[in-house]
C-alpha cells in the first residue's frame, strides 16, 4: 500500500508541475524537410492545413529561423495562409505565442500577417526592416474557446507579390483552472498526510 500510495503522489506531483502541454504540431514547421540554405514552396505541412497557392518552408535563406531550421513565409506567389484545428474544451482560456518577422528591405505594407482564431481576427501585425538582419518580435495572446474545436490560422495580409513576413516557433497552451490547480495540491496534501499516518 505504501509503494502505490507513493507511485501515486510521483503521478500527481509530475501533473501539478510539468506545466500546461503543447497543443500545436510541427510548431517550428520542422518535420518539413528543406535542405540547409534552400527554399520550397510546400501545398501541405504536417499538421496543418494550407492555402491553395502553398507557403514557402525557408532553411535559413533569406532570413534564419527563430527556432531549428525552418521557418514560413505565407506569401508564395500570392497571399496564403496556414491553419490548424485543435481539440479545446468550451470556455477554457488558451494562451498563443509566435514569433514574426518583417521581410529584410522590405517596408510594412508587404509584411503584414494576420491571426484568425475560429475566423475571428485577433491581431495583425505588420512591420517595416529596411535592414539585411532578421528581426524576430514574439507575440503573445489570450483568448476561450467557444467549444470542443477551435481553429487556429495565420494569414498573409500584405501586398500580395511574392514577398512576406515570416512566421515561426508557434505555440498554444491550455491555461489551468484555479479550481484544478486547487484541487491538484488538495491532493498533494491529502496523499502526503496518508503517507505519514501509514509511517506512525
Amino acid at each position: 500500500m505504501k509503494k502505490l500510495l507513493t507511485a501515486l503522489l510521483f503521478v500527481v506531483a509530475g501533473t501539478a508541475y510539468a506545466g500546461p502541454m503543447e497543443l500545436i504540431t510541427n510548431g517550428s514547421f520542422e518535420k518539413n524537410g528543406v535542405a540547409a540554405g534552400s527554399w520550397t514552396i510546400k501545398s501541405a505541412l504536417d499538421g496543418w492545413s494550407v492555402g491553395a497557392k502553398g507557403v514557402e518552408v525557408r532553411n535559413n535563406v533569406a532570413g534564419t529561423a527563430q527556432d531549428g531550421g525552418n521557418f514560413l513565409e505565407l506569401d508564395s506567389s500570392v497571399n496564403s495562409w496556414i491553419s490548424q484545428t485543435i481539440d479545446t474544451v468550451a470556455g477554457g482560456r488558451y494562451d498563443l505565442s509566435f514569433y514574426y518577422a518583417p521581410r529584410e528591405h522590405t517596408s510594412a505594407a508587404t509584411n503584414g500577417i494576420d491571426v484568425l482564431w475560429n475566423g475571428n481576427l485577433l491581431k495583425h501585425v505588420e512591420q517595416d526592416n529596411f535592414t539585411s538582419k532578421t528581426n524576430w518580435f514574439k507575440i503573445e495572446l489570450s483568448m476561450f474557446a467557444v467549444g470542443s474545436l477551435s481553429n487556429l490560422s495565420f494569414q498573409a495580409s500584405g501586398i500580395s507579390d511574392s514577398i512576406g513576413g515570416s512566421l515561426d516557433n508557434v505555440s498554444l497552451k491550455a491555461v489551468p483552472e484555479p479550481a484544478t490547480i486547487a484541487s491538484m495540491l488538495l491532493g498533494l496534501g491529502m496523499m502526503g498526510l496518508a503517507l505519514r499516518r501509514r509511517k506512525q
